[in-house]
């Protein structure tokens, strides 16, 4: 009876040890498996910690050579104004020193490249219209110069009714107020001059497709120019003088190329037919107005600007003024 008893003690004894065995077991589990997470946060935390710190370094390191970049455009800028002020004034064609490719320039640990353009080879969109309204001559030429180029003549009514200052529709295609009024998003038409060909993306019937079409033939300048027939390409060459064709052209580019044109009047002279509308307005062999295009590469960042130079009107060398500075995409 007492061994019965003993055994049965023994048997209890042993399960309240296996139970505190199993506990302390699980316990140790538990312990373990708490201590991986608190190793995988820590580790994780870590690696974000380090992740950010890097970004954050690189954001730095990029908003360092912005500025570094910004500084060598604005001295490449200044670079552009020196050769302009040396130019003669006179006369001015893709024979001079401006014209000329910058090869790439080391500068500061980066890579400048860049150009001059002449900006007057190019039609003026704010020719259009003035202070007086449409200019008819010039509405003409655009018109001749959008149907060299494949697109509708009739976009040049609404170019006119987005500079001109009065409400009155052109006809047949013209848009004023109530037309931009009913769109999504509504906006009015400027009724002042454009400041950048990008702008015309607000005209009705222009869109992205058109712009690309047109942008290397056309300008938006501050003031009323003509056409240098020096520099300006065969498509604006035949929009300014009506009835050229394209041997007409090609005898005037392969003519200018071995000796520029040196007046108005020699150039009229050249012609095939005397222009039956006098084109002093529209044409000159000189230009105020120039692009300085430039690239820089600095590390990580490549950007673009671009300077818009008007040289003064006035006969003899004088440094140009800077019209506008502007950053864009590459």
């Amino acid at each position: 009876m007492t061994s019965s008893r003993n055994r049965a003690h023994d048997r209890a004894q042993n399960r309240a040890q296996n139970r505190a065995h199993n506990r302390a077991q699980n316990q140790r589990g538990v312990a373990v498996v708490v201590a991986v997470l608190v190793v995988a946060l820590a580790t994780s935390t870590a690696t974000y910690i380090l992740w950010h710190q890097s970004l954050w370094v690189r954001q730095v390191e990029n908003l360092g050579a912005r500025a570094q970049a910004d500084a060598i455009a604005r001295a490449a800028a200044a670079w552009a104004a020196a050769i302009l002020a040396e130019d003669d004034p006179a006369i001015d064609h893709l024979g001079e020193a401006w014209a000329r490719r910058i090869p790439p320039v080391p500068a500061e640990r980066a890579e400048l490249t860049g150009t001059i353009a002449d900006e007057q080879a190019k039609f003026n969109v704010n020719n259009l219209a003035g202070e007086a309204g449409a200019s008819a001559q010039h509405v003409v030429a655009f018109q001749r110069l959008l149907a060299a180029l494949g697109l509708s003549a009739a976009l040049a009514d609404a170019v006119v009714d987005w500079l001109d200052a009065d409400d009155a529709v052109t006809p047949p295609n013209g848009a004023e107020d109530p037309h931009y009024l009913a769109l999504d998003p509504p906006y009015r038409a400027a009724n002042r001059r454009v400041a950048d060909v990008a702008e015309l993306a607000r005209v009705k019937g222009f869109d992205a497709a058109v712009l690309a079409r047109l942008e290397p033939y056309v300008t938006a300048l501050p003031a009323e120019t003509p056409v240098n027939v020096n520099t300006a390409p065969p498509a604006v060459l035949r929009a300014i003088v009506p009835g050229l064709g394209p041997d007409d052209v090609s005898r005037i580019v392969e003519r200018r190329r071995q000796r520029p044109f040196a007046s108005r009047d020699e150039f009229v002279r050249l012609l095939p037919a005397r222009p039956t509308a006098p084109i002093d307005a529209l044409v000159d062999v000189r230009s105020r107005y120039f692009r300085a295009d430039a690239t820089v590469r600095l590390g990580r960042v490549t950007a673009g600007y671009r300077a818009l130079f008007e040289r003064p009107e006035r006969d003899g060398r004088a440094s140009p003024t800077l019209v506008a500075f502007t950053h864009v995409a590459i």
